[in-house]
């Protein structure tokens, strides 16, 4: 069983085929051998549950990856990470990464750099950053906690 891979991210985007894109937000550093400094891992998977919705932290195992980026590629086994509501807050992080995928028109190929509940505020702040450009800005946001 351990010739499979996993991956724990956060699902960006469903597409209309219902296939999802998993961003993990830890960076690889392939500056030594040349690559680039802050490389994330993304992968389209087919064969997701429909009970998966963007902003979920999942864990997912899979085989063969198809070269592109982001990847694509089958998966064999979906996990869904449930999160803490922090002190004082009504939604949990991955909700407030959901109510801003779903409301905002924000690009999907973005990597979570941060979610941060602020408790004066009664707000979220989401920081993202677009993975298909290395020098791109990170983006705020902000979802009210309601």
């Amino acid at each position: 069983e351990d010739r499979y891979s996993s991956m724990v991210g956060y699902v960006m985007d469903v597409d209309s085929a219902g296939r999802i894109l998993v961003v993990d937000p830890v960076a690889q550093d392939f500056s030594d051998t040349g690559g680039i400094e802050e490389f994330y891992n993304a992968i389209w998977f087919s064969n997701a549950p429909q009970e998966v919705e963007p902003g979920n932290k999942v864990e997912v195992w899979f085989d063969i990856v198809a070269e592109s980026y982001p990847g694509q590629s089958e998966a064999l086994d979906i996990k869904i990470i449930q999160e803490e509501v922090p002190e004082g807050a009504d939604l949990s992080p991955d909700q407030a990464l959901n109510r801003l995928l779903t409301q905002e028109e924000v690009n999907r190929l973005v990597v979570v750099k941060s979610i941060r509940y602020q408790k004066e505020q009664d707000q979220w702040m989401i920081q993202l950053k677009e993975i298909l450009f290395e020098d791109s800005e990170v983006l705020e946001y902000t979802v009210e906690d309601k």
